[in-house]
């Protein structure tokens, strides 16, 4: 294959560039902003018809009234402050109680192994 046919230099036909430009300026002549107007019209009166349906499906579930509160609900039970694993979120000293342990739905002993650390405490169930 020969190069210079690959990469001839093409001339362009009789008067093509004047006719080209003759069917941009018509083309831009018949052109009428009358449809983009309507474009954007249309976008507009479907949005404001989204909005228009938010509105009321809003509007009708907040016309239904909310239950109040229960009281009950509203302040814990004062067992809840009683309780002993709330001791060190509430600022209070540890109780230490008595830790009692079931095995095989029967009572089993249990005896406290010393450790180094006065924070760990570790368990031995018999």
């Amino acid at each position: 294959m020969n190069a210079d046919n690959l990469f001839k230099q093409l001339e362009p036909p009789p008067g093509g560039a004047e006719r080209f430009t003759r069917r941009l300026d018509e083309a831009a002549a018949s052109a009428s902003p009358a449809p983009r107007w309507r474009t954007f019209a249309l976008a507009g009166a479907a949005c404001a018809a989204v909005a228009l349906i938010v509105v009321v499906v809003l509007r009708r579930d907040s016309d239904t009234p909310a239950m109040p509160p229960l009281v009950a609900d509203l302040q814990p039970s004062p067992e809840i402050y009683n309780a002993p694993a709330f001791d060190r979120l509430l600022g209070r000293p540890a109780q230490f109680t008595e830790l009692t342990v079931s095995r095989n739905e029967q009572s089993a002993a249990v005896v406290e192994v010393e450790t180094a650390n006065a924070k760990v405490r570790i368990y031995q169930i018999e």
